[in-house]
């Protein structure tokens, strides 16, 4: 399934330049690029709960007097009584992606999942229909890979889950007991009816500079629910600090040593700076932080099964070799078909019926492929002279792909013209 392109560009844009325009304290950022147009992946788990409260203490707030020896009076606070839940709770609900958007999982790792999983909050996911080559219309649109395992896409929601469900056994037993706390909780959940589906997502993908770093903006191709790495303004929010830490500073009569100087240079400067340094380099923190994040996913990903992988690949891989195998003797056949106005670095042109540089990385051609080989499949076709003109497209990428795919050959094709 995928949710389709429904908006157009340049909504996409005017969502852009109002994500990151509107604020006092917003810095107005200018797309370097046209947006790329992409359909990301996305793991949509659904199942059935159940839960039990294996235990927890429910405890009333009182107000009690205690005699404070060194003070020598006797002085109020707040004390709770706590008590033990005499039953176990049970409950059965339905998780689905539409009411929980938390169970609409990035499934790569090419961008940061926080800021991807932005778009989901929605309701695009209504939308989605089944993935054809014509929702590929057009040579700008790529497809991104999966690249994370249903497994860990479950891991994720059982995650989620859990907490969702320990948050709600909190609001249960404290409304059920008419108490104000609770502690010692444990939540037992069992999942039953699990889906994990593959949906992809399209994207507007915004892309700008930012201190060396690179800044990307995701509006949903469907809904213009929108997410990113924002970049606030430093002198904003220095001078506002500065007349907020200088108001506290009168009014208080400064920071009680140092004098006037000292009130100035610690109370006023000092924080000023920090403000503003802070408000600089938030994005470029922020990024850093996810992407720590990110090489911890990726590494506990290890734990996960990948027996889903393997029979993926194995039947993807079957169908590629089959295909690569027969361009290759019709390659071999018709050898003077190549365009011979190629570029010295694309002399058979591989690169173009790619529609990529000869700069792209394999991610790239994989999803330009994938993109490419979806639209021109000769089986989409029911006319004899369309479905022939497909082919000979077909095995122009699949030729294209065979090569370009293989490091090794990739590398001899690049020096040489051949592979």
């Amino acid at each position: 399934m995928a949710v389709p392109f429904a908006q157009h560009v340049n909504a996409a844009s005017e969502i852009f330049e109002r994500y990151h325009g509107t604020g006092f304290f917003s810095v107005k950022l200018s797309q370097t690029s046209p947006p790329e147009q992409s359909f990301l992946p996305f793991w949509v788990v659904s199942a059935t709960v159940h839960s039990t409260i294996e235990q927890a203490q429910v405890g009333r707030r009182t107000i009690r007097t205690h005699y404070n020896p060194a003070t020598k009076r006797n002085e109020s606070r707040w004390d709770t009584d706590w008590a033990w839940v005499p039953t176990k709770h049970q409950f059965t609900r339905d998780y689905h992606p539409l009411g929980h958007h938390k169970l609409q999982i990035y499934a790569s790792h090419r961008y940061r999942r926080g800021l991807v999983e932005s778009i989901t909050t929605g309701p695009a996911l209504e939308s989605a229909v089944p993935f054809t080559p014509s929702l590929v219309d057009s040579e700008f649109r790529r497809i991104d890979p999966f690249t994370i395992y249903p497994n860990t896409a479950l891991r994720f929601a059982k995650s989620y889950i859990q907490s969702t469900e320990e948050t709600f056994a909190d609001e249960y037993l404290r409304k059920v007991y008419n108490m104000d706390e609770t502690r010692f909780l444990k939540v037992n959940i069992q999942l039953e009816n699990v889906v994990v589906s593959p949906v992809y997502y399209s994207a507007y993908i915004f892309s700008v500079n930012y201190m060396g770093r690179t800044l990307r903006t995701f509006v949903n191709g469907q809904d213009l629910t929108v997410g990113g790495t924002k970049a606030y303004n430093w002198q904003r929010s220095a001078i506002t600090s500065a007349a907020g830490m200088a108001t506290i500073m009168a009014m208080t009569g400064g920071i009680g040593w140092g004098g006037a100087s000292g009130s100035f240079w610690i109370g006023i400067v000092l924080p000023t700076v920090t403000v503003s340094m802070l408000t600089l380099y938030y994005p470029i923190i922020s990024l850093y932080i996810r992407d720590l994040m990110q090489q911890h996913e990726i590494r506990s990903m290890a734990q996960d099964s990948s027996a889903w992988d393997e029979d993926w690949v194995k039947g993807y891989a079957a169908f590629e070799y089959q295909e690569r195998r027969r361009t290759w003797r019709e390659e071999k056949a018709n050898q003077s078909s190549w365009n011979s106005n190629s570029s010295n670095n694309d002399l058979k042109g591989y690169y173009r019926s790619l529609n990529v540089p000869t700069t792209a990385t394999q991610s790239e051609i994989q999803s330009a492929f994938r993109g490419l080989a979806m639209k021109y499949h000769p089986d989409r076709f029911s006319d004899q002279e369309e479905k022939k003109q497909a082919k000979v497209k077909f095995q122009s990428i699949s030729a294209a792909y065979s090569v370009l795919r293989d490091p090794k050959k990739r590398r001899a094709y690049d020096h040489s013209g051949t592979a």
